[in-house]
């Protein structure tokens, strides 16, 4: 019965979920809290296992010498309650139902500048939905002013902050889900050191096509 359950029901999302919209940039930002019914067990499951570090195989980069940034890939069917919600919201369309997640710590060592830096700015072609599995560094929207990201991720992924506008952070909460324009240049937001041990910054994404 246990198993059958945990198979079954996972992702199962909370009932008559409260929807909060924010407007910016001519695009809406999607904010639920409690998202999940059963956040714990799905933290377990995603979390707690030998998670691979993401893009190791590019050169030259620095995961795993100065960071781990690590994820979670694969197709999961009992997500399609959550990708058609999502995709309700933000009326695009998804091809798989993904699990997707992100899992990022740091070393100790004055090369992960996050005073003076922003990490790894980007787009997406779509919406991004993001869980979070913290309580502590959201997520960040930009303007970009014209730094070059003709760079392999892991190769420079900090960048100084005098490129960059910030035109909000969203914050997070333990499952919180947030959607919003991937076409912002976005990124998580890296504002204190809470990350530079043994903890790793955890969440779910989401990802949707115009």
């Amino acid at each position: 019965m246990i198993m059958s359950f945990l198979i079954k029901d996972m992702f199962e999302l909370n009932k008559n979920l409260k929807v909060e919209v924010e407007y910016i940039k001519n695009t809406s930002i999607f904010t639920v809290d409690n998202f999940y019914k059963h956040p714990k067990k799905i933290d377990n499951y995603l979390f707690n296992r030998n998670v691979p570090l993401w893009k190791i195989e590019e050169k030259p980069s620095y995961n795993n010498i100065y960071f781990e940034d690590r994820r979670f890939i694969k197709t999961d069917s009992r997500l399609y309650e959550a990708y058609n919600f999502l995709s309700k919201l933000c009326r695009q369309n998804y091809k798989e139902p993904w699990i997707k997640t992100n899992m990022t710590r740091f070393y100790k060592n004055s090369w992960n500048d996050y005073k003076n830096c922003y990490w790894w700015p980007h787009t997406d072609s779509g919406y991004n939905g993001i869980v979070y599995f913290n309580n502590d560094c959201g997520t960040n929207l930009y303007e970009d002013l014209g730094w070059d990201e003709n760079v392999n991720e892991h190769e420079e992924p900090w960048r100084p902050k005098a490129y960059y506008d910030l035109i909000k952070t969203i914050k997070p909460k333990y499952n919180r889900m947030v959607l919003f324009d991937g076409m912002i240049p976005h990124a998580m937001d890296i504002c204190n050191n809470k990350f530079f041990a043994e903890e790793y910054r955890k969440n779910q994404a989401f990802f949707f096509v115009q």
